[in-house]
């Protein structure tokens, strides 16, 4: 172990960051948190993943709503919207939430339909939520987030920033996802 390398025993679960090992202090309590010392994001379960399947259509055809991330992992990489449910979040709403935050798309819970659920290599469970078929006319303009710096459609299956992501849409092109 390095010097610098120290341990919380006898901590409270959740009291100190993860990443740095900092206390999170008074002012921080609910998930998810921010690390006052080096600002790494914590989620009480960071297993679960919401990923919107959007697809849009105009005069081209129908493909799918994908963004540029802003954030690592993955920054520059072309993804589905999709992130972590947040703390007895419903996964439906995570999807809506997570559509809206990286693209600005407004959708409803109740239309999200789960076509997929895939466990990556490090543990994390993807869940996939199909929405209804919406015309491109209709979106709101994109305007950047601290996590997303661009919005298109992917018109054919391509490697995405993410493995699932990549056998997702491929899943949808080929018609999987009926």
């Amino acid at each position: 172990m390095s010097e610098n390398h120290h341990t919380n025993a006898g901590a409270i679960p959740g009291s100190h960051c993860s990443s740095c090992g900092a206390p999170y202090g008074q002012g921080v309590s609910g998930w998810p948190r921010t690390c006052p010392a080096c600002g790494t994001v914590a989620y009480r379960n960071p297993l679960p993943v919401a990923v919107a399947l959007q697809p849009v259509y105009d005069t081209t055809g129908t493909g799918l709503v994908v963004v540029t991330r802003a954030v690592a992992p993955a920054r520059g990489g072309v993804a589905l919207p999709g992130g972590y449910v947040d703390d007895r979040e419903d996964w439906r709403r995570a999807v809506v939430r997570e559509l809206k935050e990286e693209t600005g798309i407004d959708a409803a819970a109740r239309d999200v339909r789960l076509v997929d659920a895939m466990s990556s290599p490090d543990g994390h469970l993807l869940l996939f939520g199909l929405l209804p078929e919406r015309p491109a006319e209709g979106l709101p303009p994109f305007a950047a987030t601290n996590e997303t710096e661009g919005r298109h459609l992917l018109r054919r299956p391509e490697e995405l920033a993410f493995p699932l992501h990549t056998l997702a849409a491929r899943a949808w092109f080929e018609g999987r996802y009926v």
